[in-house]
């Protein structure tokens, strides 16, 4: 494999025949109007005979900004010759579908927004034997707002199964790309295209598309461990005011927001937060006091916010700043305090800023 995104320990969650497919099915003998789902034998079988993409998504919710999905599957109707009829609902009558398409889906958000790797299959002169030649279309696409649009595309005639037997797709997704990697037996990386990742939490699955029918022997979600964050710690708002009470630190104590410098598109306020700063280490814990507006069922006072290393330079630190969804911003990040005061954390990366005042008391 190349091009993984992963360069420490990860997670990974399997769906097989050996645990039902659980995450991919969690209600067994699955029938709607056109759809059909269930486990065969080893192989989780879904076909779609309306006219419409049907959708599988994984039960895990993913927070981390880095992650693997890889399918081990195949398109059985992806016959050579094969054509599927499938009656459309518009006009009543039936629509031949002759290379139905299939694929991996990523980066579904809250909206319903997702990108997907889709596969298909044609032939180029079908009626020809002698210049005839099959082969695989690849292509990244990205649906948001209900406009799906496309990022990147290629086309193979080896490495892969061109008709219905199984093949390796996989996608290495960060905060800012997707690298994907398909073969039969050997995976080689084959597209890569610049991805933004979606604020908060997101979901990975697959697509059936209108007359396809495809058979699933292995999913695997493997997120950077690296990445994640455990944000509890055993501070509670009694317990920071006694301990300010008789700091003589200068820097502790709460802050609460005052303005921000954001780009929207980059970097969005999760808050007006109240914060605490609380001596830890070569520098300070950034404890979560109050504020929270985007994803605030999840915060409670006492959670780690981040923190601050001291650097070289008076009044510079090195920042970790754990974000609304609970990940971590800390590339190229920092943090400084003027006078005192104001305590300013710097995230150029995003072309943002935000500021924080200190507060001599603030309301319980």
């Amino acid at each position: 494999m190349v091009g993984t995104v992963f360069e420490g320990n990860g997670k990974s969650y399997y769906n097989s025949v050996s645990n039902n497919f659980g995450g991919l099915f969690p209600h067994p003998g699955m029938r709607m109007q056109g759809r059909y789902k269930d486990i065969e034998g080893e192989l989780l079988i879904e076909e779609n005979a309306t006219m419409a993409t049907a959708m599988t998504i994984d039960t895990i919710s993913i927070h981390s900004m880095a992650y693997r999905y890889q399918l081990r599957f195949a398109n059985l109707n992806n016959k050579q010759g094969k054509t599927m009829s499938i009656k459309n609902p518009m006009t009543g009558g039936k629509t031949e579908i002759h290379s139905p398409q299939w694929g991996l889906m990523f980066n579904r958000n809250d909206q319903g927004d997702y990108c997907a790797v889709v596969l298909s299959c044609d032939n180029s002169a079908p009626y020809d034997d002698i210049t005839d030649q099959r082969s695989m279309n690849i292509a990244i696409i990205q649906r948001e707002d209900g406009i799906t649009n496309d990022l990147a595309q290629t086309t193979l005639t080896k490495g892969v199964s061109l008709e219905d037997e199984m093949n390796t797709l996989c996608v290495d997704v960060d905060e800012r790309s997707v690298k994907v990697s398909i073969g039969r037996n050997e995976m080689q990386q084959i597209l890569e295209a610049d991805v933004k990742r979606p604020v908060g939490p997101v979901q990975v699955g697959y697509l059936v598309g209108a007359g396809a029918r495809v058979a699933i022997e292995r999913a695997v979600l493997t997120i950077d461990n690296e990445q994640q964050v455990a944000p509890t710690t055993s501070w509670t708002r009694e317990a920071l005011d006694e301990y300010f009470a008789t700091s003589d630190d200068p820097n502790e104590g709460y802050w609460k927001y005052l303005d921000r410098d954001m780009q929207d598109d980059w970097l969005r306020l999760g808050g007006r937060y109240t914060i605490a700063l609380v001596k830890a280490g070569d520098g300070y814990d950034i404890i979560y006091v109050d504020g929270a507006q985007v994803k605030k069922s999840l915060w409670q006072t006492g959670m780690k916010k981040g923190h601050i290393t001291k650097t070289v330079f008076s009044g510079n630190y090195d920042l970790v700043w754990i974000d609304a969804t609970m990940e971590p911003i800390d590339r190229d990040a920092y943090a400084t305090i003027e006078n005192g005061v104001i305590l300013c954390l710097n995230f150029p990366v995003f072309k943002s800023q935000m500021r924080l005042a200190k507060a001599i008391d603030i309301e319980k």
